[in-house]
């Protein structure tokens, strides 16, 4: 039997909302500007009797299938840990990426592990959310698929991010794409009342997706799912891609393995661009261990390029 593997997404809450409403014409800055993250906890986890300064939400729980709340234990405690599961986090198999909006909802999507028993390739275009009052997850939205599903590929959602501004979920997909044949997207979700697809950049295989300001532009960054590069594509006034994509930097020939593809993307305060580094050839057959890289990039308002910089300690 194949196996399959894709890395496993956890966000820990450590945020505030400060400045999230910003609005983009007051945007005036030059170089890399980290966008602002408005995810807030959601309202039913305030009710478990967990510590929040210490706990988080995770995929990558072992033998255990769907989302998980976790609090991590305190020091020299470790009958501290706790977790919570709602009955209907487990209901649509293995979940990876996810992206949380100012109010607390969480959208997140399946990806397969070790089989497709639990993960059907008909619904890795699924996008589900996990209702803040209530916790309840359910189907979101489906994405449209530009190709059916083949053998060669079980995988559909890889990335996710939200737009706070303009209420925009973004994700990236490879639904449909095989070894010969690019036939993944990106997508811009309106995620307010009815889920709507707002528009989509076609035959793009990525993985891992970010969002900043760039010279007071903002900017959806995407890792290639292919090749080492990301590249990045402008985001118009109304939540709609804009102009061509452009090649801003590669994890070719960096780390370990020399061939990374770009799992997540984040920006830290500095505007530095945060990469996690994994693993992934197309034939989507496990590596023997699980290995992640984290690589930064600086942006150099000089040379208007992305220069990797050595060793810096991640924050």
């Amino acid at each position: 039997m194949i196996k399959y593997f894709f890395p496993s997404f956890m966000f820990l809450f450590f945020f505030s909302v400060a400045g999230c409403g910003e609005k983009e014409k007051e945007i005036r800055y030059t170089g890399s500007q980290a966008f602002k993250d408005c995810k807030k906890q959601p309202a039913f986890v305030q009710n478990l009797g967990f510590d929040l300064s210490r706990s988080a939400f995770s995929t990558s729980e072992k033998r255990v299938k769907g989302l998980t709340f976790i609090q991590f234990p305190a020091q020299n405690a470790p009958e501290d840990r706790k977790l919570f599961q709602h009955p209907s986090w487990k209901e649509f198999g293995w979940l990876g990426p996810m992206a949380i909006d100012e109010n607390g909802n969480i959208f997140i999507a399946p990806v397969p592990v070790i089989n497709v028993l639990d993960n059907p390739a008909e619904k890795q275009n699924n996008i589900y959310k996990v209702n803040t009052q209530t916790g309840e997850m359910s189907l979101f939205i489906q994405l449209p698929m530009q190709q059916k599903p083949n053998e060669f590929n079980p995988y559909g959602v890889l990335g996710l991010v939200y737009d706070c501004e303009k209420g925009i979920l973004l994700a990236s997909t490879v639904a449909g794409s095989d070894r010969e044949n690019i036939r993944g997207c990106l997508y811009a979700v309106q995620t307010k009342g009815k889920p709507v697809v707002l528009d989509q950049l076609t035959e793009k295989d990525a993985i891992g997706i970010g969002v900043n300001y760039l010279n007071g532009e903002k900017k959806v960054y995407f890792g290639e799912a292919r090749t080492s590069d990301i590249y990045s594509v402008g985001i118009s006034k109304d939540g709609k891609f804009e102009g061509k994509p452009r090649l801003e930097c590669s994890l070719a020939d960096l780390g370990p393995r020399g061939d990374d593809k770009a799992r997540k993307i984040r920006f830290n305060a500095e505007g530095d661009m945060i990469v996690m580094g994994v693993e992934f050839n197309f034939n989507l057959i496990a590596p023997t261990e699980k290995q992640e890289t984290p690589y930064t990039f600086r942006y150099d308002i000089f040379t208007r390029k992305w220069g990797y910089v050595p060793e810096k300690k991640i924050q």
